[in-house]
């Protein structure tokens, strides 16, 4: 197994743990602190589901490929991911407003959809190399 892969699965993992907290710490801090605003609130919990809508699927879909047929192609998928994971909840951060944009949480949801493509075309190509 490629441990490049695996590396990358575990970043988003420990990423995900990590927006997880975030949330929870904003919650907490709400209930005591003014300053924190809802708009706050809402951009942690708007960037913590859509990791939570995109990481397991890719996590899943990485690790089978991974497993069965491993390459510098997957390699470069699963990096990509993590990149384009990364860069999205970056632009979430930035914003004041979740109705607001931002570059990087514009390239990131784009390379996030066209690492789906690429995951589902690679198990398709996959599958049909299999004797499916």
């Amino acid at each position: 197994m490629n441990n490049i892969v695996v590396l990358c699965i575990a970043v988003l993992v420990l990423f995900y743990g990590a927006l997880s907290l975030n949330v929870s710490g904003m919650r907490l801090k709400r209930r005591s602190d003014p300053n924190v605003t809802e708009a706050a609130l809402t951009k942690a919990i708007r960037a913590h589901g859509n990791a939570a809508e995109y990481i397991p699927l890719f996590s899943v879909g990485l690790l089978y490929l991974n497993t069965v047929a491993p390459s510098p192609i997957i390699n470069g998928l699963a990096i990509a991911v993590v990149l384009c994971r990364l860069l999205h909840a970056a632009g979430m951060f930035l914003i004041t407003s979740v109705n607001e944009r931002h570059p990087l949480r514009f390239i990131g949801a784009l390379g996030t959809y066209f690492c789906l493509f690429a995951l589902g075309g690679a198990l398709l190509l996959h599958w049909g190399r299999s004797g499916a």
